[in-house]
C-alpha cells in the first residue's frame, strides 16, 4: 500500500516542511504527470483535505495493532497474551519508525540506553501481568505500562531537553488525549487516500462504494441520538420504532460483539493518530516556560510553612527517634503510630508537590532554594517518622499489602525528593528521567518479589502452629475473604495443611479452570494445582 504511494508521489521537500498545501506534482510510474493537492506533513490543525501519505504509511499497521490489542486484551488484563501484546506493540513501533526513516533504538539525541530501558521495562511489566493474581498489582502494572509507553513515544519523537516533570506529565496527558481531539482525522485521511487512488485507478464504482461506507459510518452515531430523542418526544413515533425492532433478533452475545468492535475501533484510532501526529511534531522542541512570578511571594509562603516543619521535625527527633518525651495518658504506641502515619504521608506528598510548584512558578532566587532545601530536609524527617510509625504498627498488627505498599511508596518519595533537590541547583540534571528509571526499577523489584507470598510467610512465622490450627477460619477470612491477599500467597500455606483445606472449603471455585488459553495466569494455575492436591 505505502510502496505504491512512494512510487507514485514526488513532492517538493521544502513545501512539505513549510506545511504548504498548494498543488504539488505527482509523477506516476508510467511517466505521466498530474497536479493534485497532497497535504503531506502539515500539522493536523491545518489539514483541510486529508493526508493520503500518512494513511498509506500508518493505516495497515494501525489495523494490525487493533487486531492484536483486541485479541490479547479484551476482557483479559492478566493473561498470558499480555507479553505477546507488548512484544507485538514494540515490533509495530519499530516498523512505524522504519517507515518514517527513523529507528526505535535511537531518538534525536542518539541515546540508545534509555530506549532499551523503556523496552525492557515494558516487557518486564507485561510478564508480571500474567504472573500475579493480585488485583491491585495488576491495576498498578497497567498504569505503569500506560505511562511508560507514552513516555517512550514522546522520547522517541520529540526534543525533550529541558523538560521538567510538569512538562513531561502535561505532554503525556496531551498524547493520551490526541485520539479524542483528532477523532475525525483518520476518516479525512482515508478520504484523501481514496481520492489519490482514484487518480491511479479509474474504478469509479469502488470510489462510490467507499464514499457510501464512510457516510454510513458517520451517520450511525447521529441516527442513534436523533432516533432516541424523537422517540422520547412522540409516543406514536416511539410505538412505530418499537414495532419495527420487535422483528430484529439480536444474538445472545451481542454486547460482546459491540464491546469487541468498540475496543478494536479505539485501538485503531489511537494507533493511527499517535505516530501520525508525533511524526509531524518530530524534532520540535516544546518550550518550557520559566518561572515568572515574584519570588518574594514564594519566599514568604515557603518560610512560614518551613518554620512549622522545623518545629515538627524537632518534636520527632526528641520523641520518636531519641525517646526523651512520653505519650499522653491512655495512648499506646500502636495507636500513636497508626494515627499519625497517613497524615504524615499526605504532608510528605504535598511537600513534593510544593517543591515542584515553587520551582515552576517563581523566579529563581537563592533564598527560595535554601528554604525549599530546608523543607526537603524536614520532609526526610517526616518520611523517617512515617516509616517508623508504620513499622511499629506492623509489629503490633502484622503485615498487609497496603502497609507494605505504603512503605515502598515512602522510599519512592525519598528518591523523588532527592532528584528534585539536585535539580534545584543543577538545571542540566535530568530530573524526570532519573525519577522514571529509579521508580521503575523499584516497582519491578517490588512486584517480582511476590509481596502477597512474603506477607503471608511473615505473618504465619509470627504465629505458633497451635494458634494457626485453632484459628484457621478467622485467618483465612481476614486475608482472603477481605481481599487482603490473592492466590499469590498460597505457596506460603504449603506447610499448613489445615489452612489449605480451610481455603479450599470456603474460597475455592472453578474460576481457576481456563476455558480460554489466552486468559492463562501462572499464579492462578499454581493455585489450582495446590488446591487439587488438597484432600
Amino acid at each position: 500500500m505505502n510502496t505504491g504511494i512512494n512510487e507514485a508521489v514526488s513532492v517538493n521537500n521544502q513545501e512539505i516542511e513549510s506545511g504548504n498545501t498548494q498543488n504539488n506534482t505527482i509523477v506516476f510510474s508510467d511517466g505521466t504527470v498530474q497536479g493534485a493537492p497532497i497535504y503531506n506533513y502539515a500539522p493536523v490543525q491545518e489539514q483541510q483535505e486529508g493526508d493520503a501519505v500518512s494513511f498509506g504509511k500508518y493505516a495497515l499497521i494501525a489495523l494490525i495493532y487493533a487486531v492484536l490489542h483486541t485479541f490479547c486484551l479484551y476482557r483479559n488484563h492478566s493473561g498470558i497474551t499480555y507479553p505477546f501484546y507488548m512484544l507485538g506493540t514494540l515490533i509495530l513501533i519499530h516498523f512505524v519508525r522504519e517507515k518514517d526513516g527513523l529507528s526505535i533504538f535511537e531518538n534525536r539525541d542518539g541515546r540508545k540506553a534509555l530506549n532499551i530501558f523503556y523496552m525492557l521495562s515494558l516487557m518486564a511489566l507485561s510478564v508480571n501481568k500474567c504472573m500475579t493474581a493480585n488485583g491491585a498489582i495488576i491495576w498498578y502494572d497497567g498504569l505503569a505500562i500506560t505511562l511508560l509507553l507514552f513516555s517512550f513515544l514522546l522520547h522517541l519523537y520529540l526534543d525533550t531537553k529541558g523538560w521538567d516533570i510538569v512538562a513531561w506529565m502535561l505532554q503525556i496527558l496531551k498524547a493520551i488525549f490526541i485520539p479524542l481531539a483528532n477523532f475525525h482525522v483518520p476518516l479525512v485521511d482515508a478520504s484523501a487516500f481514496r481520492r489519490f487512488r482514484a487518480l491511479t485507478k479509474t474504478k469509479k464504482k469502488n470510489g462510490i462504494l467507499a464514499s457510501v461506507i464512510v457516510g454510513i459510518v458517520l451517520a450511525i452515531p447521529f441516527l442513534l441520538i436523533v432516533v432516541a430523542l424523537l422517540a422520547s418526544a412522540d409516543i406514536v413515533f416511539r410505538t412505530l420504532i418499537e414495532n419495527m425492532t420487535k422483528f430484529i433478533k439480536l444474538p445472545e452475545n451481542m454486547w460482546d460483539i459491540v464491546g469487541l468492535a468498540l475496543v478494536a475501533l479505539i485501538a485503531f484510532w489511537s494507533a493511527y493518530l499517535l505516530p501520525c501526529i508525533l511524526f509531524k511534531r518530530e524534532g520540535k522542541q516544546v518550550v518550557v516556560k520559566k518561572g515568572s512570578f515574584n519570588p518574594v511571594v514564594g519566599i514568604t509562603l515557603t518560610a512560614l510553612i518551613g518554620f512549622v516543619y522545623v518545629v515538627f521535625s524537632v518534636v520527632q527527633i526528641l520523641f520518636l527517634f531519641i525517646g526523651n518525651m512520653t505519650l499522653p495518658a491512655n495512648y499506646t504506641y500502636a495507636e500513636y503510630a497508626h494515627e499519625g502515619f497517613y497524615q504524615l504521608l499526605a504532608v510528605c506528598t504535598m511537600n513534593l508537590i510544593l517543591v515542584i510548584t515553587c520551582e515552576k512558578l517563581f523566579v529563581e532566587k537563592t533564598a527560595l532554594k535554601v528554604i525549599l532545601t530546608i523543607i526537603g530536609a524536614c520532609t526526610y524527617i517526616m518520611i523517617a517518622s512515617s516509616a517508623m510509625r508504620m513499622i511499629m504498627y506492623i509489629n503490633a498488627y502484622d503485615l498487609t499489602f497496603l502497609r507494605v505498599f505504603t512503605l515502598w511508596f515512602l522510599a519512592v518519595l525519598g528518591l523523588w525528593l532527592a532528584a528534585l533537590l539536585i535539580g534545584l541547583y543543577n538545571k542540566n540534571f535530568p530530573v524526570f528521567n532519573t525519577c522514571m528509571v529509579t521508580v521503575t526499577i523499584l516497582y519491578l523489584a517490588f512486584v517480582f518479589s511476590n509481596p502477597d507470598y512474603q506477607i503471608a510467610r511473615y505473618d504465619l512465622s509470627r504465629m505458633t502452629k497451635e494458634e494457626i490450627a485453632g484459628s484457621t477460619v478467622s485467618y483465612t477470612t481476614k486475608y482472603f475473604f477481605c481481599d487482603e491477599l490473592s492466590e499469590d500467597a498460597l505457596p506460603a500455606y504449603l506447610e499448613y495443611p489445615t489452612l489449605l483445606y480451610d481455603y479450599k472449603s470456603w474460597n475455592y471455585d472453578d474460576d481457576y479452570k481456563y476455558n480460554e488459553i489466552r486468559k492463562f495466569n501462572f499464579s492462578r494455575y499454581r493455585a489450582s494445582v495446590i488446591m487439587d492436591s488438597v484432600k
